[in-house]
């Protein structure tokens, strides 16, 4: 094989590797943009809702289990 041959496969292999790369990564964002808006249209039917004050004790008790774990 002549170097001229060899560059011309090796420049074809690296514009078909960033083709693939590329494309997969154009079909990722759009299957994330889908699933937002899947999401926001499910968040109309199933509200999350937001911790009450409740919580604020087993949140204390959490943080004061990490601090005692970590040594602190």
């Amino acid at each position: 094989m002549s170097a001229d041959n060899l560059m011309m496969q090796s420049v074809n292999i690296t514009i078909i590797g960033m083709l693939v790369v590329f494309t997969f990564l154009i079909i990722m964002v759009g299957i994330m943009k889908i699933l937002g808006k899947l999401v926001e249209t499910m968040e109309k039917y199933f509200p999350q809702t937001a911790a009450g004050v409740q919580d604020n004790a087993l949140i204390a008790v959490a943080v004061a289990a990490a601090k005692r774990f970590q040594g602190k």
